[in-house]
């Protein structure tokens, strides 16, 4: 059985919400402008009795971990998906971050992340690399998850 997640998707003109319920079903609230939406990004996670392991994330770039309650910038993988959490602050745009070798895609994978009031377009390449790509960059931080 899932767990209610909720995550931040994009159709390239809007950003909106997406909520998974327990059965399986996602609904999305944004007003759609094209015919297609951007699923990357959306994780529900399920219960299981395999452990999961955490790491630091490998920052780059003068980036580190914005602190407080937002702690530090973690990679948990394990049963084949990996999970990027954090906030990062204070670094060049650009390469923000690595993935371990465990995490790395077979293919460029593009997500939409926060920076307080705008969305950021950020990739991840097959060899771990992290990018800042383009979108909103006001403040000095950007989160990771979402």
């Amino acid at each position: 059985m899932g767990s209610t997640t909720s995550s931040t998707s994009t159709d390239a003109t809007k950003t909106g919400t997406s909520t998974a319920d327990g059965s399986g079903k996602i609904t999305f609230s944004f007003t759609r402008r094209t015919h297609h939406v951007h699923l990357s990004g959306l994780d529900v996670e399920v219960a299981t009795t395999q452990a999961r392991t955490m790491v630091a994330l490998g920052l780059a770039s003068r980036w580190r971990a914005y602190g407080g309650s937002y702690g530090t910038p973690m990679v948990s993988y394990g049963n084949g998906l990996c999970c990027v959490d954090g906030l990062i602050k204070h670094g060049s745009w650009g390469h923000l971050a690595t993935l371990p070798a465990q995490c790395r895609p077979s293919k460029r994978l593009i997500f939409n992340l926060n920076n307080n009031a705008k969305t950021s377009r950020v990739d991840i390449e097959t060899h771990g690399k992290i990018s800042f790509i383009t979108g909103g960059r006001d403040h000095s931080w950007i989160s990771l998850s979402g």
